[in-house]
């Protein structure tokens, strides 16, 4: 069994598709998480072919003396949209094997034309496990040396011996695999099983060299080498401009934290493209001093899995909308970094394939990746695409800048309410909009609009401003101040909290003392 990709092309249906990888509709469907036969163009289909689900053979071949009942020759039967690449690449043949076998002198192939594909294998047949291995925890064991040593994960280690922790006892023997013998009937030829691979002892102190990633996750071609220690995990990556770049992810209990590398930053034409003003582009690049670069990643703390310069979480799905806007706008970037990890989104949700028959959704993909570190790669990947760091702006343009620069400030004077009116209007330097916008990711835009309102009208009752004009005039750093010392203040107020006093502070502070970056 094999899994094929499929991108819809134009005018492609459910249907089409299913006749031309012999496959059936309701199969489609179920691999793909498809609840109707609708597609959209550029939409990435997975394609499960079986082994034993073969062409027919044709009977015009047989009329030729080309087949008999017993041949093991298969055949395909050329249909509309078919190609020598795709044929090929369908039975892993090459194109110059496929012309060579059917005497082909061009690339021309008519809808009904029956190719020779191959010869056919008979079933595998895979026996009993002729015995169990089994090791015995010594003085220094981990179950991350142990799988190491085995070439298996600590997940499989779990699974085979019923662990609930990592904490292991000397002298346990742990079950560490199975010896098995397999036999593939290929027409009269039989390959022995592979000679058993004895473990090489431990050593002690030994250098810490690239391993091969855990074999419970998806491959992905990206990834050149792996290996973790106490306190980091180290990703060497190859990007998809073809430079490598390590990556040194820190380790918590809960997870990971890096605070990435990538900084390219959108050309002033992107970001005109996505209908955003050079004021509120600049105003988030005061965002990525406090969350991270955009290849960021935080899989410890409450937002389950947090990603990007704005740290887009899974927890609030802010996440899963930046992966469908991904796959949306840049699909062809989407593809070579997440899909082909095994990581797809579709209606905003997420969906993880590690086998056809092993997949995750929603919730439970988010918890798959987040304990699998090497899906973290694509999201690595991806933070140094520039097609998909446009993507980042896009998202958080309209998740984030827009609603906190748009909420409403109730600004009270001495004698009662003095303006209702947007954030924007009231606070046009771009230092208090940046503020604003950085509140408003981590505290949401109604409490960020609460919070600046009651400082607000603490200032402007102290100061006896007659209108919301003078307001507007006083510097952004007479806010910040204003907003550190209301924030402060050691007088409890009704709407009072500590944790969102602390952070306003924070937050002003970083204002006053680092600026904002004016890119464009």
């Amino acid at each position: 069994m094999t899994i094929q990709l499929h991108q819809v092309a134009p005018n492609e249906t459910l249907h089409g598709i299913a006749r031309q990888y012999d496959v059936k509709v309701r199969h489609l469907k179920a691999l793909n998480g498809l609840h109707s036969a609708k597609l959209t163009m550029g939409q990435t289909l997975l394609i499960q072919i079986l082994a034993d689900e073969e062409p027919e053979e044709s009977p015009a071949l047989k009329t030729r003396g080309l087949l008999d009942d017993s041949s093991s020759v298969r055949i395909h039967t050329v249909k509309a949209g078919d190609s020598l690449y795709r044929i090929a690449k369908l039975y892993n043949l090459s194109v110059e094997q496929l012309k060579k076998d059917n005497n082909l002198s061009s690339d021309q192939i008519g809808i009904g034309k029956q190719l020779i594909v191959g010869r056919k294998a008979g079933p595998a047949i895979i026996s009993k496990p002729e015995s169990v291995q089994y090791h015995q925890v010594k003085a220094g064991d981990t179950l991350y040396k142990i799988a190491k040593l085995y070439n298996t994960s600590v997940t499989n280690l779990k699974l085979l011996n019923k662990l609930s922790t990592d904490s292991l006892s000397i002298g346990t023997k742990l079950q560490v695999g199975s010896k098995v013998a397999i036999n593939v009937d290929t027409g009269g030829t039989t390959y022995p099983p592979p000679a058993p691979v004895k473990p090489t002892p431990p050593v002690v102190n030994p250098p810490s060299p690239p391993v091969n990633p855990p074999t419970d996750t998806p491959p992905n071609a990206a990834l050149l080498s792996y290996r973790e220690d106490a306190s980091y995990l180290y990703l060497d990556i190859q990007l998809l401009s073809g430079k490598r770049e390590a990556a040194k992810l820190q380790k918590y209990e809960g997870g990971y934290r890096y605070a990435g590398k990538s900084s390219a930053v959108p050309t002033a034409e992107a970001v005109q493209s996505i209908g955003m003003s050079a004021q509120v582009f600049n105003a988030l690049q005061f965002c990525k001093k406090v969350e991270g670069y955009y290849d960021a990643i935080n899989t410890y703390d409450s937002g389950v899995f947090s990603y990007g310069f704005i740290q887009f979480t899974s927890k609030f799905k802010s996440l899963d909308q930046l992966l469908q806007s991904m796959k949306t706008n840049a699909p062809l970037q989407y593809q070579q970094t997440f899909e082909r990890a095994g990581i797809f989104v579709q209606n905003n949700v997420i969906r993880v394939v590690v086998t056809p028959q092993n997949q995750f959704t929603g919730d439970a993909a988010w918890q798959y990746i987040k304990g699998h570190p090497t899906l973290l790669v694509p999201f690595i990947q991806a933070g140094f695409v520039p097609q998909l760091v446009l993507e980042q702006y896009r998202v958080a343009n309209a998740l984030y800048a827009q609603t906190s620069l748009n909420a409403t400030l109730s600004i009270t004077g001495s004698n009662g309410l003095l303006l209702r009116s947007p954030l924007a209007s009231i606070l046009p330097d771009l230092e208090t909009q940046a503020l604003a916008i950085s509140m408003g990711v981590n505290l949401g835009p109604n409490t960020m609009a609460m919070v600046m309102s009651e400082a607000l009208s603490d200032l402007v009752q102290k100061r006896n401003y007659p209108d919301v004009q003078a307001l507007a005039r006083t510097p952004w750093r007479e806010v910040c101040q204003q907003l550190i010392q209301f924030e402060g203040s050691p007088i409890p107020r009704p709407n009072q909290n500590t944790r969102k006093s602390k952070f306003t502070i924070e937050r002003a502070r970083l204002v006053l003392e680092r600026g904002i970056t004016v890119v464009i």
